[in-house]
């Protein structure tokens, strides 16, 4: 399901070679009529958290939209844009520990959310940092959309610097950075 050159792109973020191939997908539906309207953010991988007790953190979320969503509250992914950076200062400041602490949902600033609209067969690529929900649903229509969560091949052995450091997985994305001059 994850096309070659899906995963190619993915793989321009942290390097040739250095993604695993996905271990499981997810089928999200959002089934009418849902009203939700999320108040709060989270973080994937803590609610379950991985055999060895580590939260189930990764590197990168890939969605590829099954229906069309073209307008906001059809079951539309909600984020917050630059949560990534806001997420990454935090853990530097209050400790790793603190993901698992507050549920996934660390209290952080907030910006206003921006819902997730597109046709079927779009794609979404997000760090692994960036806060989401879900949204309601006031369409007649199920949103379908199936996430895959890859992770760096070596991610499990530093994913405490990939919380304090956002481009710690991203090498082409740091290689850029630090070819405009403008540092990691």
């Amino acid at each position: 399901l994850l096309q070659t050159s899906v995963f190619t792109l993915a793989e321009s973020f942290v390097g040739k070679g250095k993604l695993l191939a996905p271990e499981q997908v997810q089928l999200a539906l959002n089934i009418p009529y849902f009203p939700h309207r999320p108040s709060r953010h989270h973080l994937d991988g803590v609610s379950i958290p991985e055999a060895d007790g580590r939260p189930g953190t990764f590197t990168l979320l890939v969605g590829i939209l099954i229906t069309d969503q073209p307008r906001p509250d059809m079951g539309n992914l909600w984020v917050w844009p630059g949560t990534h950076l806001t997420h990454a200062n935090f853990f530097r400041h209050q400790g790793i520990e603190s993901l698992m602490a507050s549920g996934g949902s660390p209290d952080i600033w907030l910006p206003d959310p921006i819902q997730i609209v597109g046709q079927a067969g779009d794609l979404l690529l997000a760090h692994y940092l960036l806060a989401h929900n879900i949204g309601g649903n006031r369409s007649d229509k199920i949103r379908r959309a199936v996430y895959f969560r890859l992770q760096r091949s070596d991610h499990r052995d530093h994913w405490q610097q990939a919380l304090q450091d956002p481009w710690y997985d991203f090498d082409g994305i740091r290689a850029y950075l630090q070819s405009k001059n403008l540092g990691t």
